[in-house]
């Protein structure tokens, strides 16, 4: 009866340890694998970064832009304005006469604020 006993009580004392040992070696399988996820992770934003560099804003000229004259082509050059808003100063500038001040600008259906102080320093007469 003793012998059974000490063998019941070492089948006991071994099991909890050996399901701990698998345990351990399943964590460690696991944490290899979320590795392995977190080092492609990594490895493709660092391409990323590579092959897709932020792009710096194109150089605009410092050419002076005519807003009595200029073409609808050339009023495109300004920033941020685009085919429809270099329209409307041309149907503006058709329909009210030529531009009495630079400021006058902002008249224009579109042209606000931020779009007439981003390009000031270009505008003329």
């Amino acid at each position: 009866m003793l012998i059974i006993a000490l063998l019941l009580l070492s089948l006991l004392a071994w099991m909890p340890s050996s399901y701990a040992q698998s345990f351990d070696q399943n964590y460690l399988n696991w944490k290899a694998e979320q590795q392995t996820w977190d080092d492609r992770i990594q490895a493709s934003k660092s391409v990323k970064r590579a092959v897709f560099p932020v792009q710096a804003q194109p150089v605009l000229s410092t050419n002076k832009v005519s807003l009595n004259q200029a073409s609808v082509d050339q009023l495109q050059q300004l920033q941020g304005v685009g085919l429809k808003k270099a329209q409307a100063i041309v149907a503006y500038r058709q329909k009210q006469g030529p531009f009495k001040t630079i400021d006058e600008l902002q008249q224009v259906r579109g042209i606000g604020p931020a779009i007439f102080a981003k390009n000031k320093a270009r505008l003329s007469l």
